[in-house]
């Protein structure tokens, strides 16, 4: 290879390079300090997607029989599959453990990781599409380290995006040259996105067959004799159920969870469909924008609203909006005059359009009936994906700026990348991330008496007092149940069952009974753990039944008192109420009881 071909892609790599060590050194380690004594999220779910990726790892390494069938909840089956599990991205984590770091430096290195992954991987679509390196590293920059991402720090299954833009490069080749294969690896990468987390991978689905709709019905409207030919349908058939039967395995177990869909369910989760007053809502913490971050305070959980993608990325969105528009004007619509980045601008805007609601109105309605669609509950997580469109739109803007000027180009990327490293900064204090040493802390103790229980026992941790949500105890229990091969009946999902609602807010006697009541006990002894040094040994025959009215008495009192603080759900009160002519309170105990008797 000849000098001449070297030097451009050493340059290349170099500025990649460059890009990469600003948003690592300036975004990711801001949360987990170069010293790394933080880790990404809260005592909650950061350390359940913790547990995910050490029970994989233990998975992969033959030190447990079945990946669903966690031991936690116990003796609940297929517990995996109330929540995501990180299955597609956890061999990265377990590279981590394989070579000597614990779980939570594996669960910092893993993030590291990704983020990295991310970034390359953009840059490298973008400097396909757009054939230019500074534009690629503005747009990767804005897909792998933006301030948007801030809000997203809780939820680290929306941590490895990396397989989005290589979904998109790979639809990006199918609509170059229209052939099955690229078409099989486009799917192929929408079903690793799945893998790696199913909201996410659901979500990437959209402008994915967005795309791939559009390419194919503009062959189909100029004739092109290919998309009728026999044999390339065929293939692209074939291609399509290969990657169906490549993503059952991990569907299946899931399919017991699915949540049928409805226009009541619909009206529940609406309020997590993001508005435009979403998308000017950041964090606070940012650099410039900490004006931004009030802006979304009155929406129900608010903290998912928190998606601004800052300035200079909306800017470019808006810029490549009104090009786009001016160009289908000018195009009077023909769809073969439409380049690669103004089909991708468009994908774009529809994904955020079928995203996006005004007051109770969202065309996302069309999305929700279909199949898997409905359980997604939280759906200002889009913005992981439209990421990527922001950065499209980036890299489009100054791909035309660079154009212009020329001879400036470097002095203009310097600039920009400068300008948006400011846009995206935060300010580390305030990022979503919880010291390691105070994870640790909160184990140390219970360990030396976890320690003592023979290997493969089922456990209860039923602390003698809790000062901290409950759900910090009980993945407590899981990780340190987790450690010495233990089953326990802790547990923390996204969801559980009916019965479980008890324990899952106050571990104690009577509430791990009523869990137990009805349950096919395979153990003899059950060890409870009250503290340090505060171990009970019950045998399994002495786990009574008792009073379940009783129970059943405070679980509706306590329904009632919750109905009574939930807005939305007293408003459906009032009008089943007036429909019914009945007093609001009796209509708060029927709704209270109907719940109760129905909820599994």
């Amino acid at each position: 290879m000849s000098i001449l071909t070297i030097k451009p892609e050493i340059k290349s790599s170099f500025i990649m390079l460059f890009g990469l060590f600003l948003g690592l050194s300036l975004c990711t380690f801001n949360v987990i300090g170069f010293d790394f004594r933080f880790f990404p999220g809260d005592l909650g779910d950061g350390r359940l997607n913790l547990y995910f990726l050490e029970h994989a790892h233990k998975f992969f390494t033959g030190k447990l029989e079945s990946f669903w069938n966690a031991p936690f909840m116990y003796p609940e089956n297929n517990v995996i599959s109330y929540s995501d599990n990180l299955l597609g991205s956890a061999p990265i984590y377990s590279f981590f453990r394989l070579i000597g770091f614990d779980i939570y430096k594996s669960f910092q290195l893993w993030f590291l990781a990704v983020s990295a992954l991310n970034y390359i991987f953009a840059f490298y679509f973008l400097k396909y599409v757009f054939k230019n390196n500074y534009a690629a590293v503005l747009g990767a920059f804005i897909f792998a380290f933006s301030i948007a991402l801030q809000s997203q720090l809780t939820h680290a299954q929306t941590f490895p995006r990396f397989a989005i833009p290589i979904a998109l490069l790979m639809a990006v080749k199918f609509s170059e040259e229209l052939k099955p294969k690229h078409l099989f690896y486009t799917l192929l990468s929408l079903v690793y996105q799945i893998y790696c987390g199913i909201y996410l991978g659901f979500m990437l689905a959209v402008p994915i067959g967005i795309y791939s709709l559009t390419i194919i019905i503009r062959e189909i409207l100029y004739k092109n004799k290919l998309v009728s030919n026999y044999k390339w349908l065929l293939q692209i058939t074939l291609y399509s159920v290969l990657n169906i039967v490549v993503l059952l395995p991990l569907m299946l177990p899931y399919m017991d969870r699915k949540i049928s869909p409805s226009i009541e369910h619909y009206k529940q989760i609406m309020g997590s469909i993001p508005t435009i007053k979403s998308h000017l809502f950041s964090q606070q913490g940012s650099l410039i924008w900490d004006f931004l971050s009030k802006t979304g305070q009155s929406y129900e959980a608010w903290w998912n609203h928190q998606i601004f993608a800052g300035g200079i990325a909306t800017v470019c969105l808006l810029i490549g909006t009104f090009f786009l528009i001016s160009k289908a004007i000018k195009f009077k619509f023909q769809l073969k005059s439409y380049s690669t980045p103004l089909i991708l601008l468009f994908t774009g805007l529809l994904t955020f359009f079928l995203h996006i609601r005004f007051k109770e109105i969202s065309a996302y309605i069309t999305l929700y009936f279909l199949p898997g669609f409905s359980s997604m509950r939280s759906l200002a997580r889009i913005i992981n994906i439209e990421l990527i469109f922001f950065g499209i739109a980036t890299a489009f803007v100054f791909t035309k700026i660079f154009k212009k000027y020329v001879r400036y180009e470097l002095v203009i990327f310097i600039a920009a990348l400068s300008l948006l490293i400011c846009d995206n900064y935060f300010y580390k204090e305030k990022s979503y991330k919880t010291k390691v040493i105070l994870a640790e802390n909160r184990t140390k103790d219970i360990e030396k008496t976890f320690k003592k229980i023979p290997f493969g026992s089922v456990v209860s941790y039923e602390p003698l007092q809790i000062e901290s949500a409950s759900i910090y105890y009980q993945i407590d229990a899981m990780l340190t149940s987790q450690k010495f091969g233990l089953k326990t009946l802790n547990g923390y999902t996204a969801t559980c069952p009916g019965d479980y609602g008890m324990y899952w807010n106050e571990p104690n006697e009577k509430s791990r009974n009523y869990w137990l009541n009805n349950k096919t006990i395979d153990f003899d002894t059950l060890y409870v753990v009250k503290a340090c040094d505060v171990l009970e040994i019950v045998p399994a025959k002495e786990i009574q039944d008792f009073d379940l009215g009783a129970v059943k008495e405070t679980r509706l009192e306590n329904l009632i008192n919750y109905i009574r603080t939930d807005k939305k759900w007293m408003k459906q009160i009032e009008k089943k109420a007036i429909k019914n002519n009945i007093s609001i309170d009796s209509m708060i105990v029927l709704d209270a009881k109907w719940v109760i008797s129905n909820k599994k």
